[in-house]
Order: structure tokens, then C-alpha cells, then sequence
């Protein structure tokens, strides 16, 4: 038993799958399947192609007028039939027969010639036979090829071809451009296209003033970035590279958390925005230890207040009761078990202007 092998690609429309076979001899055989669709005016079609080395097979909807010859009264009636499928790039010429809806027999694929001519004089090298058949089952044309040129100068008769395995569409590549990208190269839309990049995406980021390279805007929407996200982050003040952006939304730094911030007029520095994050630094957090008269703490002293539990009600409380802790100070009595309500009690027993360090080996001895 021979090892066999398999890629498939799903594009819309369209299932294409190349595998190892075990036909000797150097021609294909080629088989056309057809059946009826739910709508009067479509049939599904499946063409096979087999040979020693590979095995395609695909299947589309396709348009009943798009088989010449081939009308819906023979296709109910039965019997044998003779029909072509014509694209620009050449034709199926399909003979067999049909049954209750349902038809098979075997096809020839006539390249068209003067369809390979019109390539070349726009600038594209010939294509090969393999390819003319791909074109033609992708419904690569005349007009996808000229709408190609015309946006990408440079792409190649195999790039026509994986644009549309990718779904890139002309209707795509000219929104791109109108959303401010005209620059992008035929492996750009490709990526962009298999990570999900839509145009609407594109246009988000434009307007909030951002032009990136092809692969930034792939890493953006792959690490889940929201054209909303980069909107609020320039509106916030941020002015921040596609790397930086990725960083903050890897941490989870979201529309949400912006807001928050944005609410009590807070704006952290982005390196700072990840190590909240990190450490469950809320904005409300934050806000307690500004309005506590703490607004002007580092990062990495927030974050120790916060891994080590200190709670902005008990800096509030401190400094009501006149303490002016340092930040270590507060994280000190906090691992003592120190609290707001124990300062106020040894203000209440008469005992005034202790230091943190009294204060703590007060709570240590069980001092009350």
C-alpha cells in the first residue's frame, strides 16, 4: 500500500484537494460530477482530476447558464448530455449522462490561448497548463488580472492565483486602497486575508492615524486588537508603535480598562499600563491612592502596595489620621496586620507620632 498525503484549502465557494494517488501513466483522468441545488438557478459541480503524482478535487456552486448546452429540462429529463464550462481562462468540455437530478462522465480541458496572450501583453509570464486549469476553476479572469495589475504592479501569474484561493477579491484590494493602503504587495493581501484582516479594520486604524506595514496589522488582529481598542488609545493620548499596542492588549489591556482610567482622569505611562495589569492594579485603585494623596508613585511602587494587599481605604485612613507612610512603610505594617482601625485605636489610647516601625512592633507584641 502506497503512503498517500493531503492539503486542502477552503476558499469561499470552492474546496480544492491535492493528494498522493496511485494512476500510472503520465495523462489525467478527468471526471465531472453534477447535481441539482436548492435554488432553480445553480448546480453543484465537482470536477476530478487524477494522475501518478497528484489528485485534485474540487467543488463549486455554480450558475446553470454557465454550462453551455446544458439546460434544466436535461437535467431533469435524463439521459446523455454534451456541455462545456467556460471561464476566460479556457473550458471544460464534459460528456456522460444524467439521472433523476443527478449527472457523471468524463471531461477535456481546452486551454484558451488568447486568454494567455492578454496575460502576457499585461505584463503576467505565460502560464502553465496546471495553472490555466486552476485559473479556471478559480475563476481567475480577465478582470481580476487587469483590477491585479492595476493595484499591485508586480504580482506574478502563481500570485493571481493564490489571491483567490485566499479570498482576496478586487472589491478587497480597492477598499484597501480607499481606507489609505495602496502600497500592500500580492503576499501582503494574502496574509492579511488568512489572518482575518478586514477592511473595515483597516479604515479604524487609518482614522485614528495609524499607516503600518502589512505584518504589524496582522499581528494587531491576530493578539485580537479592536480598531475601537487603537481608537481609544490615541483619544486616551497614547501615540504608541503596533508593538507596543500589542504588548498592552496581550496583557489585557482593554477599551474597558482605558476607559476606567480615562473616567478619573488617570494616564499611566504604557509600560506602566502592562505592569497593573499584570499585578490586578485597578483604575479604581489608582484613583483611591491619587485622591489619598499618593498620585505621584512609580509603577513599581504601586505594584508592591498591590501584591502585598495594601488597600487604598488604609493609605486613606493613614493619612486622615495624620501618618505620612513611604509606600515600603505601608507594604511593612500591612505584613504585620496593621490596618486603618489599629491606628485608629492607638490614637484613641493617647498614642501619638509613632513611626511605622513602632507601630509595627506594637502589633507583633499584641499590643491592643
Amino acid at each position: 500500500m502506497n503512503d498517500s498525503s493531503a492539503a486542502i484549502v477552503l476558499v469561499p465557494g470552492v474546496l480544492l484537494a491535492a493528494a498522493a494517488g496511485a494512476i500510472p501513466g503520465d495523462g489525467w483522468r478527468q471526471e465531472w460530477k453534477l447535481k441539482s441545488s436548492e435554488t432553480a438557478r445553480t448546480v453543484q459541480l465537482t470536477i476530478k482530476r487524477s494522475r501518478w503524482s497528484s489528485n485534485w478535487s474540487t467543488t463549486n456552486e455554480v450558475p446553470l447558464s454557465s454550462l453551455r448546452g446544458l439546460s434544466p429540462d436535461q437535467l431533469a429529463r435524463g439521459g446523455k448530455a454534451r456541455f462545456e464550462y467556460v471561464q476566460d481562462a479556457g473550458r471544460l468540455i464534459c460528456e456522460g449522462s444524467f439521472s433523476w437530478g443527478r449527472g457523471s462522465g468524463t471531461f477535456t480541458f481546452s486551454p484558451n490561448d488568447q486568454f494567455v496572450s492578454n496575460l502576457e501583453r499585461m505584463g503576467y509570464e505565460a502560464p502553465d497548463d496546471d495553472q490555466l486549469f486552476s485559473m479556471l476553476m478559480l475563476n481567475v479572469g480577465l478582470e481580476f488580472a487587469r483590477g491585479v495589475r492595476d493595484a499591485v504592479p508586480d504580482a506574478s501569474t502563481k500570485q493571481l492565483i493564490e489571491l483567490r484561493i485566499h479570498g482576496v477579491s478586487l472589491d478587497y484590494i480597492r477598499e484597501a486602497g480607499e481606507a489609505g493602503y495602496k502600497d500592500f504587495t500580492a503576499k501582503d493581501y494574502v496574509q492579511m486575508r488568512i489572518h482575518g484582516v478586514d477592511t473595515g479594520f483597516l479604515r479604524g486604524l487609518h482614522a485614528s492615524g495609524y499607516k503600518l506595514q502589512a505584518g504589524e496589522i496582522c499581528d494587531l488582529r491576530i493578539h485580537g486588537v479592536s480598531a475601537e481598542f487603537v481608537k481609544e488609545l490615541k483619544q486616551a493620548g497614547y501615540d504608541l508603535t503596533a508593538k507596543q499596542i500589542t504588548e498592552l492588549s496581550i496583557q489585557g489591556v482593554n477599551s474597558e480598562y482605558l476607559r476606567e482610567l480615562k473616567s478619573y482622569g488617570l494616564r499611566p505611562p504604557p509600560s506602566d499600563l502592562i505592569d497593573f495589569r499584570i499585578h490586578g492594579v485597578s483604575p479604581e485603585y489608582l484613583k483611591g491612592l491619587k485622591d489619598a494623596g499618593y498620585g505621584n508613585l512609580t509603577a513599581d511602587q504601586i505594584t508592591q502596595l498591590r501584591i502585598h494587599g495594601v488597600r487604598a481605604e488604609f493609605v486613606r485612613d493613614a493619612r486622615n489620621l495624620g501618618y505620612e507612610f513611604t509606600p515600603q512603610e505601608f507594604v511593612e505594617l500591612q505584613i504585620h496586620g496593621v490596618d486603618g482601625s489599629y491606628l485608629q485605636k492607638l490614637r484613641d489610647a493617647g498614642m501619638k507620632n509613632l513611626t511605622a516601625s513602632q507601630i509595627a512592633k506594637l502589633r507583633i507584641h499584641g499590643v491592643e
